[in-house]
This record gives structure tokens, C-alpha cells and sequence, in this order.
């Protein structure tokens, strides 16, 4: 049996940034906090889930961008991909500017 290790918590986290995209996607401007907490847990759960396929068995490093690459290459991620991609491209366009 493996070592039962307990979960971190993240609870909060993301709620005033997951307030505002509801809002921004047609929520009301004060969502339920149940239905953010419902967001979040999803949330957090997705990212957790992309960190775990992107960390490769028997590797104990830090992730890398490739390694998300990887694991959003599946067909469904696509856009996720790209927006990825853009976001990558944004920073090292603004490092050139700054330089």
C-alpha cells in the first residue's frame, strides 16, 4: 500500500478572479458563493489533473512547458494549446521590449 499523504487545500485561491469571469461570461455580479466554490473545485481539480499527466513516471523534477505541451495536444485541448502558446509568445515579446 502506498503512503497516505493529504491533499493541500486551495480553497479561495482562485474565488475573486472565478467571480469576475462569471460575471464577465453572463453570471450575476455578486455570483452564489456556492457556485463559485462548485467553480473552483473544478478548477483546481483540472489543473491538478493536467500537472499529474504532464509529470512523466519516475521523474521527480519540476514541469516543464513541454511536458503541458504534451498533455495538451489531446484534439480536445486544442484551444487550451493555443491560448498557451500566445500567452508564451505575449511574455517573450514583452522580455524583448523591456530589453
Amino acid at each position: 500500500t502506498r503512503g497516505y499523504r493529504k491533499q493541500p487545500t486551495y480553497k479561495g485561491l482562485f474565488t475573486k478572479e472565478l467571480r469576475n469571469l462569471m460575471y464577465g461570461f453572463g453570471d450575476d455580479r455578486n455570483p452564489a458563493p456556492d457556485t463559485v466554490n462548485v467553480m473552483e473545485e473544478i478548477l483546481v481539480e483540472y489543473i491538478v489533473d493536467v500537472c499529474q499527466m504532464a509529470l512523466t513516471p519516475g521523474r521527480k523534477s519540476r514541469l516543464s512547458i513541454e511536458d503541458l505541451r504534451k498533455v495538451l495536444s489531446r484534439p480536445a485541448d486544442a484551444k487550451k494549446l493555443a491560448r498557451m502558446e500566445e500567452l508564451l509568445f505575449m511574455q517573450e515579446d514583452i522580455k524583448r521590449a523591456r530589453a
